[in-house]
């Protein structure tokens, strides 16, 4: 698995030097091929890009992997998987209003919600600015790009679709927080919502909200909700047999 995930590094135009691991089919491409974004939690922050960035990624480290030649072969796919800095106590994949080093928790509410920063985190700026050079030079079909993350990565999946809605095909936000007010923004992008009832970090209310004002509009919107913890949550999650197939089966029309 560590050498499937190729180490990289990535300067990014604010200077941060983000690493991350990207994976690349061993086969010469005929056509383009979707791009899977993977967005840590935020215990695994850093600068070392290890396995660890990767390890609670249910679908890259199960039996069902993506990166195996039997799935390669049903689901043809690059895979980015970036590390958030720790450069500040506040540094996340988000940024919400409130989110200050001196303050990193302030702004989020008892009911899951913040409110989006107009200015993206430096860690969140460095790895959209990668998938955009990402797709200048790989055969990447940018009408298929996913984005799914757990916990922090649950924060930075939510926040990346509504800074970039014209640029994802799915998300797939497990146990993180949200901005409602962004609604009109995602409402086009597929999504699929996982939570924990008994999560102890980040409140259900949260996802449970964004699930209904998605629904309210007729969004292509999903939610399932486990009577089970936060760690518990993501592992069941990835486990879903319909995720994988799900997520693949949607495209976005290229504008």
């Amino acid at each position: 698995m560590d050498s499937l995930l190729v180490k990289n590094t990535f300067t990014a135009s604010n200077n941060l030097k983000l690493p991350y691991r990207f994976f690349e089919p061993n086969i010469k491409q005929q056509k383009k091929i979707p791009l899977v974004i993977f967005l840590h939690g935020r215990g695994e922050r850093g600068t070392e890009n290890g396995e660890r960035i990767y390890r609670n990624a249910g679908f890259l480290m199960n039996e069902n992997s993506l990166l195996t030649t039997k799935s390669q072969e049903k689901y043809p796919c690059y895979v980015l998987v970036p590390q958030c800095s720790d450069k500040t106590e506040n540094e996340e994949w988000a940024k919400w209003i409130g989110n200050k080093p001196e303050t990193p928790f302030k702004g989020l509410g008892k009911d899951g919600s913040y409110q989006i920063n107009p200015i993206p985190s430096d860690s969140g700026k460095a790895t959209l600015e990668l998938i955009e050079k990402l797709i200048k030079e790989k055969a990447i079909d940018t009408s298929r790009i996913y984005i799914t993350g757990l916990s922090m990565g649950g924060f930075g999946t939510w926040d990346f679709i509504a800074r970039k809605p014209n640029l994802f095909a799915a998300a797939i936000p497990m146990a993180g927080y949200s901005d409602p007010n962004q609604i009109q923004k995602i409402k086009e992008i597929p999504i699929w919502i996982f939570h924990g009832n008994k999560d102890q970090w980040n409140p259900v209310e949260g996802s449970r909200n964004m699930y209904q004002l998605l629904k309210n509009i007729n969004a292509d919107v999903k939610y399932t909700e486990y009577n089970l913890g936060h760690r518990d949550t993501f592992k069941k999650a990835f486990k879903e047999p319909e995720l994988i197939s799900w997520m693949f089966s949607k495209s976005k029309k290229i504008k």
